[in-house]
């Protein structure tokens, strides 16, 4: 649950007014699930992926309202601690939260 309540409310917050935001759930072969959250920044994005999961580190260096620049640490610490893997992905405007997680163990080879 915080998970996905992070990631909404980082939409609600930085994506462009009157936008949209995909979720796409994709069920794969190997047992695993890929969840991904997609939406337009309001902003420029001036960082790389990687970047913006660190503690403390947030998106536009100018803002200086709300937030403590945790909100992704913590949920990619949490999917992690889940066994999954959490990574944004920035083209451009384009802002992509990508989580995976395993549902079952695959017999497949």
């Amino acid at each position: 649950y915080c998970i996905f309540e992070n990631l909404f409310v980082n939409v609600q917050k930085y994506a462009m007014p009157g936008s949209r935001v995909y979720v796409d759930v994709e069920p794969l072969p190997d047992g695993t699930v890929c969840i991904t959250i997609r939406n337009m920044s309001s902003e420029e994005l001036n960082f790389r992926g990687d970047e913006i999961t660190e503690r403390f580190v947030r998106g536009d260096t100018s803002r200086n309202t709300e937030g403590s620049g945790l909100g992704l640490a913590i949920a990619k610490s949490f999917v992690e601690a889940q066994g999954g893997a959490f990574a944004i992905e920035v083209d451009g405007d384009l802002f992509k939260a990508v989580l995976r997680f395993t549902l079952w163990k695959s017999n497949a080879k």
